[in-house]
């Protein structure tokens, strides 16, 4: 039935981890009181004709005379909403620093059966899906679209403070959302997240952070053939992503060192016209784990687990300083 033992024991593995994100999956959120209080609770809307849901997190001391900053957060592959916003600590941080954020969760590869983190993952639309499947027909961009006008209608927020972040697939629908919808966002930033839009054409330059691991089995540093849980797929080298984007928002495609030490090597790809800027963390020895998460996944599929960076933290750090 399996062709070597590594596939039996990554499918041992994943059935592990479906069973955990199953726990998150049965998550029960209350909808958002009118006027709005501090907690965490569900949107549901409709787009492309299929019913979507988010999470939102409204901080403590929330207060919608003076509307926060927004930070739209999305869940990799076969994640869901609640994972990144509680085990990758966004609704700590939002308590802690004052801003809403709202986490909308994907459709499944095959979207009109139920998700299933093996069989049926849910994901975005992120430009990496098989062309023609399912899953690659349905606009997140648009669901996005929709999903920030019915929040501020129920939760007003600063637009002009509005960020976007994500872990792996999700942050490539970051990626997505910053080529695409870059007139609705001041910011982005991601986590291992792959540039998959073909020729990104953002309507202005935002100023972007990408947080990657060296020793990331998923998406290989150099490029090539890597397994998912789903099957092989082959990506291009790190660095030929980061020239496409840094070239899509104005920026030189060489970048400079500015760190580089046993456990970082910071780089930035300067503005060709004094405008927002790219910039790079690669985390020596690190895989394909969201740093600083509470829960971690195994090391035999996501890879090494080392380094001891808060990415949460220094994710909204960056987002606070792109607005200043």
């Amino acid at each position: 039935m399996f062709r070597n033992r590594r596939w039996l024991v990554l499918l041992c593995l994943v059935g592990v981890i479906g069973w955990l994100l199953w726990n998150g999956n049965n998550f029960q959120a209350a909808e958002i009181p009118s006027p709005p209080t501090p907690g965490q609770y569900e949107i549901a809307l409709e787009s492309d004709g299929y019913t979507r849901t988010a999470l939102v997190h409204i901080p403590k001391g929330y207060n919608d005379q003076m509307p926060p900053p927004l930070v739209i957060a999305m869940h990799g592959a076969g994640g869901d909403a609640e994972s990144i916003l509680d085990h990758d600590n966004w609704a700590k941080l939002a308590d802690e620093k004052g801003f809403v954020v709202i986490a909308p969760n994907g459709l499944p590869a095959r979207p009109r059966l139920p998700s299933n983190f093996l069989a049926n993952p849910q994901l975005w639309n992120s430009g990496q899906l098989r062309e023609g499947s399912p899953r690659s027909k349905i606009d997140d961009v648009a669901f996005i679209s929709t999903l920030l006008d019915d929040l501020m209608k129920k939760v007003p927020f600063d637009k002009s403070r509005v960020f976007a972040t994500g872990h792996s697939n999700g942050g490539g629908m970051t990626f997505r959302l910053g080529a695409e919808m870059a007139d609705r966002l001041a910011a982005i930033g991601t986590v291992a997240g792959m540039v998959a839009v073909e020729d990104p054409k953002p309507t202005k330059p935002l100023p972007t952070l990408f947080i990657f691991g060296t020793a990331d089995p998923v998406l290989p540093l150099d490029g090539g053939e890597s397994s998912l849980p789903w099957g092989t797929r082959t990506t291009p080298p790190v660095v030929d992503l980061m020239k496409k984007w840094a070239q899509a928002i104005h920026c030189e495609t060489d970048p400079t060192t500015i760190l580089d030490d046993e456990e970082i090597k910071k780089v930035r790809y300067p503005s060709r016209n004094r405008g927002p800027e790219l910039t790079v963390l690669y985390l020596k020895g690190h895989g394909h784990q969201w740093p600083g998460a509470s829960r971690n996944l195994p090391p035999r599929l996501i890879g090494p687990i080392t380094s001891k960076l808060d990415a949460t933290a220094e994710l909204w750090k960056f987002f606070e300083n792109s607005t200043k």
